[in-house]
């Protein structure tokens, strides 16, 4: 009786492998199956485009529109580059001034001749300092929050005349 047990159930996982291993050539199948449509789906494309690009007619029509499509951006794109980079030149010319002018009061500050005097003069210098790094940070954060707003006006400017714009086929 054990001997028949023994056999049915080593026939039972016989059965099972089987079945398993069905499944996995099935899976295999399947995958294989659409790698191979997608496979040709992907050629018949990139010989459509390869045909358009050939297309004399399409070809110039197309690449002129791109140039076309280049140039109003770089021509919309240049002011807004144009103000942010004008006052981050002011704001570096204005650092360099300041910037002499903190070393003249280190100086002045190293050389004072009296205890008081100079800890006067290096409060006055690091209260300059303060006021430099305030004044920088102000400046940068103006410079920063209005090429954002620049920058999403533009963006939001040309999502939307993307969107009247017809799609061509």
């Amino acid at each position: 009786m054990t001997t028949k047990t023994h056999a049915t159930k080593g026939t039972d996982d016989v059965r099972e492998q089987a079945a398993t291993m069905s499944e996995m050539a099935e899976a295999l199948r399947k995958n294989y199956e659409q790698a191979l449509r997608s496979g040709l789906k992907f050629q018949e494309e990139a010989g459509r485009w390869w045909g358009s690009a050939f297309d004399p007619a399409a070809c110039v029509q197309h690449w002129q529109d791109q140039l076309d499509s280049t140039t109003r951006t770089a021509n919309s794109l240049m002011p807004l580059a144009q103000k942010p980079i004008s006052e981050l030149i002011d704001l570096a010319e204005k650092n360099n001034h300041t910037g002499a002018e903190l070393m003249r009061k280190a100086i002045e500050a190293a050389r004072a001749p009296a205890v008081a005097e100079s800890q006067a003069k290096w409060t006055e210098l690091v209260t300059s300092s303060l006021g430099a790094v305030r004044s920088n940070t102000e400046a940068m954060s103006h410079i920063s929050s209005n090429a954002i707003d620049s920058w999403a006006g533009f963006l939001r400017k040309n999502c939307e005349a993307e969107a009247r714009t017809p799609k061509s086929a």
